[in-house]
């Protein structure tokens, strides 16, 4: 059986996405919106342009549909396509703030529909193998996880929406990956979160408004810990979490 798909988006992501999909068995990329960058990758993957995005998520050749538009713009096409009945595969993170959330995963719910957050990290191969071996009790009890993703941005050509704090919602939203990672492997929902965030290195008019430096510590009722650091004012690049157990670490 062939599951048809349409992307809302073709940016890298997008494109990317869309040629992973078209190389899956059983799966056929047949349609794309983007009003600027379509054109390349239906010729590619020789799929049809929708002219709306409304079209493409009511289009009957569509069975689920994908969405990779610049993160501001998530909501519109999920809820969309959930109510045509299409199943949704969403990029990270689906919204900017909880009531556009709820408003998406509700809406998915009552449509009968699948919503998947484009959250992979939880599925990467190293992750599954570090929850199994916590599992079997190989480093004892977790007591507390870190996770660092920094490095150093220099000044871009233009201003990318990334860097628009209303529009993908900085470091924090962007790279939301660590914060998903952590919660899965401490399988808990934290009781207190405090954040500290800045711009300590890209100040003035080339630069847009993101903090460059954003800290969290995440505490649980079962005296657990966890912080995470993100930022791209950091000239000592580091991408890692760590956990610590009661008999060793990960």
């Amino acid at each position: 059986m062939m599951t048809k798909y349409g992307v809302v988006g073709t940016g890298y992501f997008g494109a990317e996405l869309a040629r992973f999909m078209s190389k899956v068995e059983g799966a056929q990329i047949t349609a794309i919106y983007d009003p600027v960058n379509a054109d390349p990758i239906v010729k590619e993957l020789n799929c049809v342009a929708t002219a709306t995005m409304e079209a493409l998520c009511t289009h009957p050749d569509v069975d689920c549909v994908i969405i990779a538009s610049p993160n501001y713009l998530h909501k519109a096409p999920v809820i969309t396509a959930a109510k045509a009945g299409k199943h949704v595969f969403c990029e990270k993170p689906i919204a900017l703030n909880y009531q556009d959330c709820k408003e998406m995963v509700d809406t998915c719910k009552e449509a009968g529909v699948i919503f998947m957050a484009g959250h992979v990290m939880n599925f990467f191969n190293g992750v599954r193998h570090a929850k199994a071996l916590i599992k079997a009790g190989e480093i004892g009890e977790v007591t507390q996880v870190h996770t660092k993703r920094n490095g150093f941005e220099d000044v871009q050509d233009e201003i990318s929406w990334k860097k628009i704090r209303a529009k993908s919602g900085g470091h924090l939203y962007h790279h939301i990956h660590e914060l998903d990672c952590t919660l899965f492997i401490m399988d808990e929902t934290p009781s207190l979160v405090s954040m500290a965030a800045g711009n300590v290195a890209h100040k003035g008019e080339k630069f847009g408004d993101e903090d460059d430096v954003v800290l969290i510590t995440l505490e649980f009722e079962s005296g657990r810990f966890a912080t995470l650091q993100w930022g791209s004012s950091f000239h000592y690049p580091e991408h890692y979490v760590l956990i610590e157990g009661t008999k060793g670490a990960i």
